[in-house]
């Protein structure tokens, strides 16, 4: 009985000790003191954070900072709901709500009175002169074969993002500016997940040809079981806003798809021009990629009137364009092999947008039919 008595003292005094080294481990500002200790001291790296919250359901990070070499990058917050369960168990990220807020990066470069370490210094050890298999090695990089697209787009881990988003802004150089919102939603395996955007871009400088260009667009992303993506649609718009430019949209449409895992793939880009509510096709091609013969081959058209364009060229600055034409290729990437074939029919006015002494010329018209083949 006193053997059993004891053996209880000892259980108990063991889950007491269990209980506050959980309750320590989930304690805010346990978890703060970990990850600044985890990120501190990496070399040209700076991680800072406010706080951690982190639990088995849901977890924030508030006050991020990491500074590296011409980039700092900032968070208001970083939040999610999520299982940490069916990570420890089966090693799967699964994400209900993935949430960032006023995210900030900036690409502006470094002050000239910046602190010191931000620079090289003039009596650091200058590098070892490269030996001769490290030069031979750069002159001779190793060639990758091509295998498509989407092989290689394999999840690593089993995931699910119920839903995401993001917003924020990005500091360019010379007064520039992007301000971008992202959402997202179901990007799990065996679902056909959706990835949408809003970016907005400014550019303050007095006399700027853009002043703005506003992009919105969808993305979906289909997951096979096997986690392996066999399917990314595009379809985005864009449209630039400027004292002589009109307020024409341009549309891009891009697909790649693989129906069989390592099989063959396929590809397809358009642009169009949207006026007026109405959607003009300015250039197609297709394309296939056969994996037994490691061959892309695949046709294009372009159907560019003059006046489709002219205005919007003309704001550039830039010469009035016109093209009509259709034609087929094919490409052997590991080969260094190439055909082409086809007609086009190009010319260019209002030379003078170039240099005035263009003016001269007044037009230039181009006319080519051609089937020829590069090797090597």
């Amino acid at each position: 009985m006193k053997s059993l008595k004891i053996a209880g003292i000892v259980i108990g005094a063991l889950v007491l000790l269990a209980g506050v080294a959980i309750t320590a481990a989930l304690n805010s500002s346990v978890q703060t003191w970990a990850v600044r200790k985890a990120v501190a001291g990496q070399p040209g790296l700076t991680i800072e954070v406010a706080k951690v919250d982190a639990g088995f359901s849901a977890a924030e990070v508030t006050g991020l900072r990491v500074v590296q070499a011409g980039l700092t990058l900032t968070a208001k917050s970083v939040t999610t709901r999520h299982s940490a369960w069916a990570y420890l168990t089966g090693r799967r990220i699964d994400v209900d709500e993935l949430v960032v807020k006023d995210l900030a990066v900036d690409l502006r470069p470094a002050a000239p009175n910046a602190p010191a370490g931000t620079a090289p210094s003039g009596n650091a050890p200058k590098p070892a002169a490269p030996t001769k298999a490290a030069t031979a090695a750069k002159s001779e990089p190793a060639k990758t074969q091509f295998e498509g697209l989407l092989k290689q787009a394999v999840l690593p881990l089993e995931l699910r993002l119920g839903r995401m988003t993001v917003n924020g802004r990005a500091e360019l150089p010379d007064q520039q500016q992007v301000a971008f919102e992202i959402k997202g939603a179901d990007i799990a395996a065996g679902k056909r997940g959706r990835l949408e955007w809003t970016v907005d871009y400014s550019d303050s400088n007095t006399g700027a040809p853009i002043r703005a260009v506003r992009s919105t667009g969808t993305m979906a992303v289909n997951l096979t079981s096997d986690r392996r993506v066999d399917l990314i649609e595009v379809d985005t718009t864009a449209a630039a806003m400027g004292p002589k430019i009109p307020a024409d949209q341009v549309k891009l449409l891009l697909k790649a798809a693989q129906p069989k895992s390592g099989g063959d793939e396929d590809y397809s880009v358009g642009i169009s021009l949207v006026r007026a509510g109405k959607t003009e096709n300015l250039l197609t091609a297709s394309a296939h990629f056969a994996t037994a013969q490691r061959e892309l081959a695949g046709n294009w058209e372009i159907a560019l009137r003059s006046e489709q364009l002219s205005a919007l060229l003309a704001g550039f600055g830039l010469p009035e364009i016109a093209a009509n034409g259709t034609g087929k290729f094919s490409l052997k990437p590991d080969a260094g092999t190439a055909t082409a074939s086809g007609s086009l029919r190009a010319s260019a006015t209002q030379l003078q947008q170039l240099a005035p002494a263009l003016a001269a010329v007044g037009s230039v018209q181009l006319k080519s039919s051609f089937d020829g083949s590069l090797a090597d």
